[in-house]
């Protein structure tokens, strides 16, 4: 074994986060893109937006089809709406990778969450990747869609961050998750150095593993977040932390601490059973207002 995490705790976290700025505005605290959600997972993209603007994110512009942005409006009032050409089976066409590339606003973009499995996935992330230098998470779809020939992404200009569950893991490396799970840190690390990207490897154990060899390790298991969604929201955090100007490595760490301690909040308050992300969504202010009195 070549590496030893760091474990994350709320101490480390809390001194990640980016200082506000009271004489900011909103483009101060940056801006993210996300291109998430499809006719059948729309939910995707209110979850990872909200996550995201309630990480203290300044502008979020909601890039979705049709379907999607009909659900996202009466809910993400504070959102910019950026209207992407649609599949016939209600996806992001690969033409959208145009209109993403060319809405300058954005200080980072976040694609996947939801965005289904169509034939042209690969194509619009490929083409996102080539054009738009922009720092970038890609998770759920966004990895399957491109799992049978990952990129090598070392000489990109922005930082990207992946964050995959066990199954997306095992697409994406080959291995089995039993063997991804006799050595989480060794794959997730193995990968990050390969691809050059930071990688949030999701699990009972979540670690996190950036290209230089660095890792981390968070260790509070908490089943209450094994529900569809949890996902979304921690992704939405990743991005949120990414558009305000943290580095992926801090972003990627900084938003799985952040999910984790909201979800341990989440599981007092109503317990591991009944929990559902959405509650997430709401602890997420209660975790960072505490972060606001310690630093």
């Amino acid at each position: 074994m070549d590496y030893e995490p760091v474990r994350i705790n709320r101490k480390l976290a809390f001194a990640l986060l980016p200082r506000r700025d009271e004489d900011g505005n909103k483009g101060t605290f940056g801006c993210l893109l996300t291109l998430c959600g499809s006719r059948d997972m729309t939910g995707a993209a209110v979850m990872s937006g909200m996550a995201a603007l309630r990480c203290g994110l300044g502008l979020l512009a909601v890039g979705a089809v049709a379907p999607v942005l009909q659900v996202t409006k009466p809910i993400l009032w504070e959102a910019v709406n950026l209207p992407l050409p649609e599949t016939a089976d209600g996806r992001i066409a690969p033409e959208a990778a145009e209109l993403a590339v060319k809405y300058t606003r954005a200080d980072a973009v976040l694609a996947g969450c939801g965005m289904g499995r169509g034939a042209g996935g690969r194509a619009l992330l490929t083409s996102l990747l080539e054009k738009d230098g922009r720092p970038m998470v890609l998770d759920a779809d966004a990895l399957n869609c491109l799992a049978d020939d990952f990129p090598d992404l070392r000489g990109r200009a922005g930082g990207v961050i992946i964050t995959p569950h066990m199954g997306e893991m095992s697409r994406l490396t080959g291995k089995t998750i039993d063997e991804l799970r006799r050595d989480r840190m060794g794959s997730a690390l193995a990968f990050a150095r390969e691809k050059g990207v930071a990688v949030v490897l999701k699990d009972s154990v979540t670690s996190v593993a950036a290209p230089d060899g660095r890792c981390w390790q968070l260790d509070r298991p908490n089943s209450g977040l094994a529900k569809g969604g949890s996902g979304d929201v921690l992704a939405g955090c990743v991005g949120s932390f990414l558009a305000q100007g943290c580095t992926p490595e801090d972003a990627a760490v900084l938003g799985a601490a952040i999910h984790s301690v909201a979800g341990l909040r989440a599981a007092e308050q109503v317990g591991k059973y009944g929990m559902l992300p959405r509650d997430l969504l709401d602890a997420i202010p209660q975790v960072l207002k505490e972060a606001e009195n310690t630093i």
